[in-house]
């Protein structure tokens, strides 16, 4: 049932935007009942996050020994999460109807914070580069390239961001 669930929250994100989703339309589409669906998740804010945070696109970046190849691997990780149209359409409201961002952080982004520490301590990196600052300016990057209708699935935005983000932890 979480399956259908997620999948139905994820269709409906896509089609509809985060307003217009609700626990009704979502129990519908998964072919639930509503209060199967309130057993599981205690709100529709934390349904969404579980749909968009909660599963793994392919395994997290992984350390190569090459600090640019670990950084594109991060910035296409991340373009490939933050422009999907689930996640274009539901992000910022979800922010905003979140009740517990301390939970969702520690539950659906933290546990990536694993991968990135080991991207972040290897060889050539700058002593001092703080972990969350990074993450920020990745992830707000390309949200806001996406955000503002841009696109972030050109291979020419991905260098330049990689670029920027090895100069910036770099420090050359």
């Amino acid at each position: 049932m979480d399956a259908r669930v997620l999948e139905a929250t994820l269709e409906l994100l896509a089609e509809v935007g985060y307003r217009q989703t609700s626990i009704d339309a979502i129990a519908r589409r998964a072919g639930v009942s509503r209060p199967a669906v309130y057993r599981r998740w205690t709100s529709k804010a934390d349904v969404v996050a579980q749909a968009l945070f909660g599963r793994s696109e392919g395994s997290a970046p992984r350390v190569s020994g090459d600090l640019r190849r670990d950084l594109r691997a991060w910035v296409d990780a991340v373009v490939a999460r933050f422009g999907r149209p689930e996640m274009v359409q539901a992000f910022l409201g979800l922010m905003a109807e979140l009740p517990d961002k301390d939970r969702f952080r520690a539950e659906l982004v933290r546990p990536r914070r694993t991968h990135l520490a080991a991207t972040l301590g290897q060889p050539g990196v700058r002593p001092g580069v703080d972990q969350e600052v990074f993450l920020e300016l990745l992830v707000g990057a390309v949200f806001l390239r996406v955000a503002t209708g841009r696109d972030v699935t050109d291979p020419g935005y991905a260098e330049q961001l990689t670029d920027l983000l090895h100069h910036a932890v770099v420090g050359a």
